[in-house]
């Protein structure tokens, strides 16, 4: 049977409920999140991790190459795809990590693998900081936030002003700096650029980036990571045009006991420039035991 492409103009996946903990201090003790998500494959469990203005949609090519030997579940972040936007949450980087094992207690997965990308990458490598003991096999593919490589409207969102960048921020610009993501920037089809913009063209979607880039902060992440003993693997594009190569050095020296290694021929979304090459890198490192 043919498989139905992964697209975000279409539902199809299926929801699960999380409750988030609410504002400190409001009448409304929490509040409930739908969370839209895509399970595919058998075998162990692979959770995907989009980040920042992606939804499950990034992982259209990757997914059906891991679901050949795991069950793949890919997630709509709060605030993404066709997830709850959710009012009480400010995308804090506990917030995040928090969310995560909220959606692996309501999957009722009691260990999973972890793959997450950009921000997305930071946000899973901060889940299991938090409790190693849930994940297995941890890989975070150039996880980084935004720094001055990024074009203005999008680092302006972290400032003061940016609700201006957020109402200013519509398809043209989005047309724009969608290659940047790549190292073929090709791969930023007319109909790409659709699918993405699709479940981020409203005022909730534009106020959840916003917060999230605001709120971003990898350096309580970092120090966390050092106080827990759980290997993780570290990918990079080594073409990456918006988070360079160097980071990969940074974050080296930083979690020394991590494993390392840079892809040619990439940008910073690599799982959707060479999918088969990175399925066999994760399929490697799962499938890895220590003797």
């Amino acid at each position: 049977m043919e498989r139905k492409p992964i697209v975000n103009s279409d539902l199809i996946g299926s929801y699960l409920t999380i409750e988030l903990p609410g504002f400190a201090g409001a009448k409304k003790k929490s509040e409930k999140c739908r969370i839209h998500y895509l399970e595919m494959g058998q075998g162990e469990p692979l959770l995907l991790v989009h980040s920042v203005g992606q939804s499950i949609y990034t992982w259209r090519d990757l997914m059906p190459l891991l679901a050949r030997q795991y069950r793949v579940i890919a997630i709509d972040l709060p605030g993404f795809g066709h997830s709850d936007r959710p009012f009480s949450l400010s995308y804090s980087m506990d917030e995040m990590a928090d969310v995560l094992l909220k959606i692996v207690d309501a999957l009722h997965l009691a260990r999973t693998h972890l793959l997450g990308c950009a921000m997305g990458g930071m946000y899973a490598l901060h889940a299991m900081a938090k409790l190693p003991i849930r994940f297995d096999k941890v890989i975070a593919l150039s996880p980084s936030g935004i720094n001055r490589n990024y074009p203005l409207r999008i680092r302006g969102l972290e400032g003061p002003f940016g609700f201006f960048y957020r109402e200013s921020y519509g398809k043209k610009e989005f047309q724009k700096y969608l290659p940047l993501f790549y190292y073929d920037g090709t791969i930023a089809s007319t109909a790409v650029v659709d699918q993405y913009f699709s479940t981020c063209d409203d005022f909730a979607s534009r106020q959840a980036i916003m917060y999230a880039v605001r709120n971003f902060d990898e350096e309580p992440v970092l120090n966390a990571l050092h106080k827990v003993s759980h290997e993780a693997l570290i990918l990079w594009g080594e073409e990456d045009k918006l988070v360079p190569i160097e980071k990969l050095f940074e974050l080296k020296e930083q979690l020394p006991d991590y494993v390392y290694y840079s892809l040619r021929n990439v940008g910073h979304w690599m799982h959707e420039e060479k999918p088969e090459m990175l399925a066999e890198i994760i399929d490697r490192y799962i499938q890895y035991r220590e003797a």
